[in-house]
C-alpha cells in the first residue's frame, strides 16, 4: 500500500497520482503529508508521483516524476527516481543532489491507462486552475460548442471524459496541458489571474521534457471569444512530437518502484 504525498488541499494532481499508482500497481494508495507520518508508519517510505511538492520532501522521500513549485526552493535530501523536467533537475544537481536524467509528470501516463472511445462533442474545452475557475465558467458558460472543465471534482474519469470530448484545449493548469497532450488534444496554456502560487516554472520544466520551445503565456483577463482562443492555439506550438512522449512513458516505467507491467502502450 504505497503512501502518497500530497499538498493540503486535494487537487486534480492528487487524484491523477493515485489513479495512476493504484493502476499500475494493483495496490490501493493512500495520501499521506511526508511531515505528519505518525510514529507507527515511521520508517515506511512516501512516494512523490506528480505535482509540484518537491519542497515537503524528507529523506523518506521517493520522487518519481515530481517538481519543484519554484526556483528558489531548498530541497531537502530525497532518492530521486525521476523528476518532471530539466529545470528542475538541473536545480537539484546545483543543491548537491543525485538525480538521474529521467523526466515526465506521471500524468502522461494517462493515454496508456485510460482511453475509452469517446465523441468529440465540444470544439473548445477551456481548462481553468482550479482558482481561475467560477470566473472562466461564468464567462463561457452560455457558449455552443465550448465546455468549462472543472478540476475540482473528487473522481478522475468524468474530468478525462470531458477533456478527450474536445477537439481543443485552453488551460491554466499544468495538468490539464499534460492530460490533453498525452492523449493528443492541441491544447496551450493560458493566464486567467495571478492567483498561481509559484514562478511558472512547472511549466518549462513540462514543456522542455517533451521536447517543446517554452513560451510566456498569454494574458487572458477577460472574457475573448471562442475563435480568439483558437487563434491563440493556431498559433502557438499546441502538441509534442509523439515519438518523445513515447520515450518519456516508457523511461518512466523503466524506473517505477510499483510496476507490475500492466500497461501496453498506445
Amino acid at each position: 500500500m504505497p503512501l502518497l504525498g500530497r499538498g493540503k488541499r486535494e487537487n486534480f494532481g492528487d487524484l491523477l497520482s493515485k489513479y495512476i499508482v493504484e493502476s499500475i500497481s494493483g495496490t490501493r494508495a493512500v495520501y499521506t503529508h511526508p511531515k505528519q507520518i505518525r510514529w507507527y508508519e515511521f520508517n515506511r517510505k512516501v512516494y512523490f508521483a506528480s505535482g509540484s511538492i518537491l519542497h515537503m520532501a524528507t529523506r523518506k522521500t521517493i520522487v518519481w516524476g515530481s517538481g519543484m513549485i519554484q526556483k528558489t526552493d531548498r530541497i531537502r535530501k530525497a532518492a530521486f527516481l525521476a523528476v518532471r523536467g530539466p529545470v528542475t533537475r538541473n536545480l537539484l544537481l546545483k543543491q548537491g543532489h543525485d538525480v538521474p536524467e529521467v523526466y515526465g509528470d506521471p500524468a502522461i501516463l494517462m493515454r496508456d491507462i485510460y482511453f475509452p472511445e469517446t465523441i468529440k462533442k465540444y470544439h473548445l474545452g477551456i481548462i481553468p486552475h482550479f482558482v481561475d475557475y467560477r470566473a472562466v465558467e461564468e464567462w463561457y458558460k452560455s457558449e455552443d460548442g465550448v465546455v468549462v472543465i472543472d478540476l475540482l471534482n473528487n473522481e478522475v474519469k468524468p474530468v478525462l471524459d470531458q477533456i478527450l470530448s474536445c477537439r481543443l484545449i485552453v488551460t491554466s493548469s499544468l495538468h490539464g496541458l499534460i492530460v490533453a497532450h498525452t492523449y493528443g488534444i492541441p491544447a496551450v496554456w493560458v493566464q486567467f489571474s495571478d492567483k498561481l502560487y509559484g514562478d511558472n516554472m512547472k511549466f518549462e520544466d513540462y514543456m522542455t521534457s517533451v521536447g517543446m520551445n517554452y513560451y510566456n503565456p498569454e494574458y487572458v483577463g477577460e472574457k475573448l471569444e471562442p475563435g480568439e482562443l483558437e487563434n491563440r492555439i493556431c498559433s502557438t506550438e499546441s502538441l509534442p512530437d509523439e515519438t518523445v512522449l513515447l520515450q518519456i512513458r516508457k523511461g518512466l516505467l523503466d524506473v517505477c518502484p510499483f510496476y507490475l507491467n500492466r500497461i501496453e502502450y498506445k
